[in-house]
């Protein structure tokens, strides 16, 4: 089980590259993920089944993934075949520079909906090498010259401008693109922010002045979800946070929005596949 990776970190930590090699995977290092950074990820090599919101998708070697930070996404394996990725993952901070009026680099990360447009097949990706892009990153990463890490934010930069053209020219009917709707993702954005409140239709309708059935209605049509069902699943993903931090998991529940702890109990275990005091993320 033991694996080997190269590491680069930009920013204190606002851009981080990841290229790992993991001989013998389990489907027991890896849980359910929830980040606060978006995240680009690239199979090299394994059988890999990769959940995304309640989507699976069979990965390919050359397959890569784009994910936002409203997403929680895991593996999962077929064989113990070797399993070598590269992860990058970067708060949008880092490329708010390189946006202009008419272009912005993080729009289907932005825009997209959660658990959509998630995957972009090495059919497509291998016609425009992505590969070079990594090889360079990792390059300028191992020569100690004082430009590399301007160098390496750079290649970043065009690696994000080429996943855009990718995503714009692919022509997919099981993934649509971009169904936007502004308050809606005000909407989210407070649910993210009031997890450990009460939170329920009726209080979304009080405090957006949107009717809850209508609120109901929109939330499933574009999330893939229901709300109860969403706002559980990120109740969890901050409880596990949490737990990592070794929080108790009682307070972890009561600062996640559980009021009663046997519910939680249950949801989580069933979720993760052991109990809260196992966890270890």
């Amino acid at each position: 089980m033991s694996s080997s990776q190269v590491k680069i970190e930009l920013g204190n930590g606002a851009f981080s590259y990841i290229h790992s090699l993991t001989p013998r995977p389990d489907n027991g290092q890896h849980r359910l993920y929830l980040l606060k950074r978006y995240q680009l990820y690239y199979l090299i090599s394994g059988s890999v089944d990769y959940q995304i919101e309640g989507k699976s998708y069979r990965l390919l070697p050359g397959d890569l993934l784009i994910f936002n930070s409203k997403e929680l996404h895991r593996p999962y394996f077929t064989s113990d075949e070797s399993y070598e990725r590269i992860l990058i993952f970067f708060k949008p901070e880092f490329c708010r520079y390189y946006n202009s009026p008419g272009y912005n680099l993080l729009q289907y990360f932005e825009r997209k909906k959660p658990g959509s447009f998630n995957r972009l097949p090495s059919s497509i990706v291998k016609n425009v090498n992505i590969q070079a892009y990594f090889d360079e990153i990792e390059y300028l990463g191992r020569e100690e010259e004082p430009q590399n890490p301007l160098l390496i934010e750079l290649t970043f930069i065009r690696l994000l401008v080429e996943v855009n053209q990718l995503i714009s020219s692919y022509d997919s009917p099981d993934e649509p693109i971009l169904d936007h709707h502004e308050e809606l993702d005000q909407m989210i954005n407070y649910i993210h922010d009031h997890l450990s409140d009460n939170l329920s239709l009726d209080d979304m309708e009080n405090k957006f002045h949107m009717n809850k059935y209508y609120f109901s209605h929109l939330f499933k049509k574009t999330m893939g979800v229901s709300f109860k069902q969403y706002v559980l699943h990120k109740r969890l993903s901050k409880a596990a946070e949490m737990l990592k931090l070794d929080v108790p998991p009682s307070e972890a529940a009561r600062l996640s929005g559980f009021v009663d702890y046997s519910n939680f109990y249950k949801a989580f275990t069933k979720w993760t596949g052991v109990t809260p005091s196992k966890f270890n993320g």
